[in-house]
């Protein structure tokens, strides 16, 4: 739960890794990069909807026990949904690339949701951030 004086994140990732191989030790600094870069760029964007994205990477001890991206669980209190992404276990030779693109599959996501409960929410600002994130250098 959120302290009183600490603002909802309106874009956040996160990451389930499920033991550390040599085939996934990829995973972990891309995510955490590109958390920072979208930490970076978040500051005064304000959304209808907060939106945090986990990423579910396969390892020794946990895989994912579903594919692609899934919505999870709404908080309405906070307007926080969870999004839910299965990645494969050997990351591609660019990850950010295929991260960035995981990150516009989820905000697709969090729009089909919108849609079926209607509660009036729109992903257009946090799509220009991460449109931010992806033109920085």
């Amino acid at each position: 739960m959120k302290g009183l004086d600490e603002p909802m994140k309106v874009l956040s990732l996160a990451s389930v890794i499920g033991g550390r191989t040599l085939a996934n030790r990829g995973w972990p600094d891309s995510i955490r990069s590109l958390t920072r870069e979208i930490a970076a760029h978040r500051d005064g964007v304000k959304s209808d909807i907060n939106v945090n994205i986990v990423f579910h990477v396969p390892g020794n001890l946990l895989q994912p026990e579903f594919e692609g991206v899934r919505t999870g669980a709404f908080r309405k209190s906070e307007a926080l949904i969870k999004v839910q992404v299965a990645l494969p276990e050997q990351p591609p030779a660019d990850p950010r690339a295929h991260l960035l693109s995981l990150v516009r599959d989820a905000l697709d996501v969090v729009d089909q949701w919108a849609l079926r409960r209607k509660p009036l929410v729109t992903t257009e600002s946090l799509r220009a951030l991460l449109a931010d994130v992806v033109n920085s250098p």
